[in-house]
């Protein structure tokens, strides 16, 4: 399925969004981001799909917003972007991927800067091809991270004090960086790069599916809570996880010992 420079696909129980905009170097349109709010809707609402991987065509993951044009032009162009980021309307949130209540990879091939490297951070975890590049350059061009995942996801990726060198100076890191600093899992050669996220994909959903949605749900609203709201979160979870049917299964393949028949229920 291709929608307005963004492909998706399905292998297995794999959703695969690939920024589909090459001679651009996939830099970010408005048409691509509804494509994408759109896409994410599918996927929220398709039980077969158990995780998404995140990926670009071409030597690029993303040059950001594409600013093409005259500068007042490339301005303007941000502006509404954000605009329809922070429409309830558009997005419930401004943090694309991770409002998916599944495993989402980003395999990073080639470049991500500006709100492309905001992508990688909104989703769970990051495979680096050996050509992949990163950076939040928004300060080199009079701006903030414009999702905000630049200001409150990253330092709590790599640590406050090597996100503020990141966000404050625009470095652009390479690969070896970004593994070094804990921003990817995993850095592979550019051939193996989206055979290494369909096999981090196949781990992630080895767990019963609504078991891993409600740990998703409880990691990322964790971070805005106190200790005591986390822990009756956890708890409510964590029983509301024992009365499914799945958790039943599991314990049924343990005794078994064989591989767990998950029915999400």
């Amino acid at each position: 399925m291709a929608k307005q420079g963004v492909l998706y696909t399905k292998e297995d129980a794999i959703g695969i969004i690939t920024l589909n905009r090459p001679e651009k170097l996939n830099a970010l349109t408005h048409d691509m981001l509804h494509s994408l709010n759109s896409i994410i809707e599918d996927v929220k609402q398709d039980d077969k799909v158990r995780a998404v991987i995140l990926t670009g065509v071409g030597r690029t993951f993303s040059a950001g917003t594409d600013i093409s044009g005259a500068v007042p032009q490339a301005v303007e162009i941000e502006i509404n972007l954000m605009k329809e980021r922070i429409s309830t309307e558009f997005r419930q949130s401004m943090w694309f991927f991770n409002s998916i209540p599944k495993p989402v990879i980003c395999a990073i091939n080639g470049a991500a800067v500006g709100i492309a490297a905001e992508f990688t951070l909104h989703c769970d975890v990051r495979i680096a091809a050996e050509s992949a590049r990163w950076g939040e350059v928004f300060v080199l061009r009079g701006m903030t991270p414009d999702t905000g995942a630049g200001t409150y996801l990253l330092p709590r990726i790599v640590g406050l004090a090597k996100a503020c060198e990141l966000v404050f100076s625009g470095d652009i890191i390479d690969a070896q960086e970004m593994l070094r600093i804990g921003l990817v899992s995993k850095v592979v050669p550019d051939a193996q790069l989206m055979s290494a996220a369909r096999t981090m994909a196949k781990k992630l959903t080895r767990g019963a599916p609504l078991a891993v949605q409600m740990a998703k749900q409880l990691m990322y609203r964790g971070l805005e809570q106190t200790m005591e709201a986390h822990q009756e979160a956890a708890r409510y979870c964590f029983q509301l996880s024992c009365r499914t049917e799945d958790v039943q299964e599991g314990i049924v393949s343990f005794f078994e010992k064989r591989e767990p028949r998950w029915k999400g229920k």
